[in-house]
């Protein structure tokens, strides 16, 4: 006869395997939870989680009352450290201060400091109520300007580099193009250089369209202008080593009173990049004159 203490015992047994078989289940099932990605969180009110997207209904916003303190610092090793996006018609990132600076980006040794890219819309877009739009700079010396308010303004130290460059890569187009309704479109100023430069390898320096295409108030400086002399009993004169086309004209007139002179031709050298001055007589005196070339 079997012991029933016997048979009990090897029941509890049973149940016991049984009870531990699926407590080990649970843990394994529990271990694989916890090793699966977190799902991103969508309630408002919840922590943010790093590592992952955090999606919300609703803005969030992180105040600090801290005279001078950061509301928010991020940092990125190789990559960015913000990146501010808007799939709709709003703003991906707007930054404000009263004083102080909204959004300050350092690129380090090679790295740019801030990027605006817009598909539709601005890339950068600065916007100012009682002061500069945009302001850029380069070098530790800042703009001896005050008060004024510019939509853009740039500023370096740099002899070999520009305050505001544009470059138009295509095969046409403008570098640098403005507009005013009334006032000057592009204005140049400099107290002791030169105001406006244009330069053109093979192209126009500087072109001007208009109902007054040139207006010039002071002294206009041409390379391709001077005085020539004739000797006395001489009819004639060359000026060499002036740049010619087949288009140009040579304007002469004598700058001093000798009598008798008269100029009868001035026949410019295309190939040899020169212009010969005749007169109609020899003089007894050396004639001075004056030449323009044009075109």
């Amino acid at each position: 006869m079997t012991d029933q203490r016997s048979t009990s015992a090897a029941r509890r047994t049973r149940r016991q395997l049984l009870a531990g078989g699926t407590g080990a289940l649970a843990a394994a099932i529990a271990a694989e939870a916890l090793a699966r990605p977190v799902p991103a969180r969508a309630a408002n009110g919840d922590n943010v989680i790093l590592g992952q997207t955090n999606t919300a209904t609703s803005g969030t916003e992180i105040d600090n009352t801290t005279d001078g303190g950061l509301a928010l610092k991020c940092f990125a090793t190789g990559g960015t450290a913000i990146v501010a996006e808007c799939s709709g018609n709003g703003t991906g990132l707007v930054a404000s201060t009263d004083s102080g600076t909204a959004v300050s980006g350092g690129g380090g040794s090679s790295g740019i400091g801030v990027i605006g890219s817009g598909v539709g819309g601005a890339g950068v877009q600065g916007f100012s109520v009682s002061n500069e739009g945009v302001y850029g700079q380069h070098g530790s010396t800042g703009s001896a300007l005050t008060g004024v308010a510019n939509g853009v303004h740039g500023v370096t130290n740099s002899a070999a580099g520009s305050a505001v460059l544009g470059e138009n890569v295509s095969s046409g187009g403008n570098g640098v193009a403005g507009i005013s309704q009334a006032g000057v479109a592009v204005l140049g100023d400099s107290p002791d250089g030169t105001g406006v430069s244009g330069e053109s390898a093979n192209g126009t320096g500087v072109s001007a369209t208009g109902k007054t295409a040139l207006k010039v108030t002071g002294p206009a400086v041409f390379s391709r202008s001077g005085k020539l002399t004739i000797a006395a009993g001489k009819t004639s004169a060359t000026k060499t080593s002036v740049a010619l086309t087949s288009s140009s004209i040579v304007l002469v007139t004598a700058q001093n009173n000798v009598s008798g002179a008269a100029v009868r031709s001035a026949v410019p050298n295309v190939s040899t990049s020169s212009f010969t001055v005749h007169l109609v007589k020899a003089v007894a005196s050396a004639v001075t004159i004056g030449w323009f070339i044009a075109n």
